[in-house]
Parts: structure tokens; C-alpha cells; sequence
């Protein structure tokens, strides 16, 4: 009988052997707090309250100047236009929990265990973080776009109007889904004339990294998975906006004395915190962020609400 590998898979060889990386599932990667899109408005820590006011005022031309009846005529007062918008703060978390055993099993320096763990939840953060922007894109008032239909260049042109109208100023954002961006493309291949023609649209053609999507009119695309929908399911709530349309507002924890088992990921408002249950050789590996998304001027913001 001839030694084959099906033979001795059972006693001495593996049924399958391990490679030494371990990669990342498929995922939506991508982080609208980086992109210079949503507008950093402090930080609450220290403030005596966990929530942050954005003040308005009519100032700098919301009122103008009219002519009056007469050189001595009395002037009316004008009533200084004024308003708010808070950005609540509230604690979002994440928990693994691996044994001893897991941990020291693995392939060395590139397996899961406890401070890989750790390093994956600044990730998980930078999404959840999408979705509260996705939330605050679903508050906005104006909307175009039509249901079960695909989103198109004449959709887009028309959110632009919409911000143009109101007078707000560019560079404009948008957060589209992935299928908002292909049926984009798909609407932009029947475009013909001098649309058809200019850079932008070409660049629009080409393929990016998760999030960033290119510019079209003037407009920064990031592509998200994490947008919220609307009509039972059958549309997703994508946004445009201008400057200062959306702000968030973060929490940062005081360094707990003593804590050695903490780490504090650069550059995020995450903080991982490792607690071990000894009884079970078990470490809980637990993830605490504290941040809040408000839509500031709901006159800067558009809905594109799309086939999903």
C-alpha cells in the first residue's frame, strides 16, 4: 500500500498547517473623524458638564444696513439673531474576553491575544464613530433623492443647489455608501458634453483606498458602510455638507493611579483597560471612549437618500 499524505493526515501530519500572519476579516475600515470633514469642538473633560454648547449669533452680515426715511429719522433696534447646539457626550465600549491558553498557543508576534485585542478596538472606535455621524446626517431637514431609485448626477447637482441656495460656503463633503458611489459612477458614464469631459469627472473613474473616494464638482466623497437607512430598508441616508455643518465634542478619562494595565491609543480618545479574572486565567480586554456627533446648523447639510 503506498504511504499517502490522506493516510497519514489522521496520526502524523496536520490536516492544515497555520499561516504565520493572521489577516483582518473584511471590513469598513475607514474614519470620518480624520478626514477634516466633521469639526472638533472640544473636549469635555474637566468642564463640569458631559455635554459641549456651540453658540451661534447673527454677526458679520446676517443683518444688513437700510436706507432710512430721512437723515434724523429714529432707527429701530435690531434683534441680535441667536442659537445653540449641544453635542452630548456619552460613554461607548467594547469587551473581549481570551483564556491563558488562546493567548500562549499562538503563533508568535502575530496571532490573536491581549494586546492585539487592544490595537483592534481604535478601529472599532473610528466606526462606531461613523455611525453617529450617519445619525447626525439622518436629522438634517432637506433631502433629495428618490426611493428605490439609484443616486445620480442630477441628485447631486441638485444637493449642491440646495447648499447654494442657503449660502453655504465650500469646500462641500459628502458620505455616501459604496452603492451610492457605483450607481454615481454608472450615472456619470451617460453624461455627455463638457461634463463628460472635465478632470473631475475622470478622476471620479478611478479606484481609491477605503474612505477617501475623490473630489466630483468640488465635493470630497468619503464612501462608509456605516450610514444609516430609510423607507423599511429599501434606501440609505447619504449626506453633503459644508464647513462646520457637523461637530463632534470627546471625553478624555484622567489617568487612573496605579492603572499598569492601561493603554491609551495615540491620537484617539480610546483607552483599553486590562482586568484579569484569575479564578478562570481569563483577561477581559475592555474598550471605553467617550464622544458625541451633533449636526451644528442643519442649513449646512443635505440628505441623499438613494436606493440602498
Amino acid at each position: 500500500m503506498p504511504i499517502l499524505h490522506a493516510n497519514l493526515e489522521t496520526d502524523v501530519r496536520l490536516a492544515a498547517i497555520i499561516e504565520r500572519e493572521i489577516h483582518a476579516l473584511l471590513t469598513d475600515q475607514m474614519s470620518m473623524r480624520n478626514s477634516g470633514a466633521i469639526a472638533f469642538k472640544g473636549d469635555v473633560a474637566g468642564m463640569g458638564s458631559d455635554t459641549l454648547r456651540v453658540r451661534y449669533a447673527g454677526l458679520d452680515g446676517y443683518d444688513s444696513f437700510s436706507v432710512t426715511a430721512a437723515e434724523d429719522t429714529d432707527v429701530a433696534e435690531t434683534a441680535l439673531t441667536d442659537a445653540s447646539t449641544d453635542i452630548a457626550v456619552v460613554r461607548a465600549a467594547l469587551r473581549y474576553d481570551i483564556g491563558d491558553l488562546a493567548s500562549l498557543t499562538g503563533v508568535q508576534g502575530a496571532d490573536v491575544d491581549p494586546f492585539r485585542l487592544a490595537a483592534s478596538m481604535v478601529g472599532s472606535f473610528e466606526q462606531y464613530f461613523n455611525e453617529l455621524v450617519g445619525d447626525a446626517i439622518d436629522t438634517a431637514t432637506a433631502s433629495v433623492g428618490t426611493t428605490t431609485l439609484n443616486l445620480t448626477v442630477t441628485n447631486w447637482l441638485e444637493a449642491m443647489a440646495v447648499l447654494e441656495t442657503a449660502n453655504v460656503s465650500g469646500p462641500y463633503w459628502a458620505m455616501i455608501s459604496p452603492a451610492q458611489l457605483s450607481d454615481l459612477r454608472n450615472s456619470l458614464r451617460s453624461e455627455t458634453g463638457i461634463l463628460a469631459q472635465i478632470e473631475l469627472s475622470q478622476n471620479m473613474m478611478k479606484m481609491f483606498g477605503q474612505g477617501f473616494a475623490g473630489e466630483f464638482m468640488g465635493v470630497n466623497i468619503y464612501k462608509s458602510s456605516d450610514l444609516n437607512t430609510a423607507n423599511a430598508g429599501a434606501d440609505v441616508v447619504g449626506g453633503m455638507w459644508g464647513g462646520d455643518a457637523i461637530g463632534y465634542a470627546i471625553g478624555t478619562p484622567r489617568p487612573l493611579a496605579g492603572a499598569g494595565g492601561e493603554v491609551r491609543a495615540a491620537g484617539t480618545p480610546v483607552v483599553v483597560e486590562f482586568q484579569r479574572d484569575a479564578s478562570k486565567a481569563i483577561t477581559e480586554v475592555v474598550g471605553h471612549a467617550y464622544a458625541g456627533v451633533s449636526l451644528l446648523e442643519d442649513g449646512r447639510c443635505v440628505q441623499l437618500i438613494t436606493d440602498l
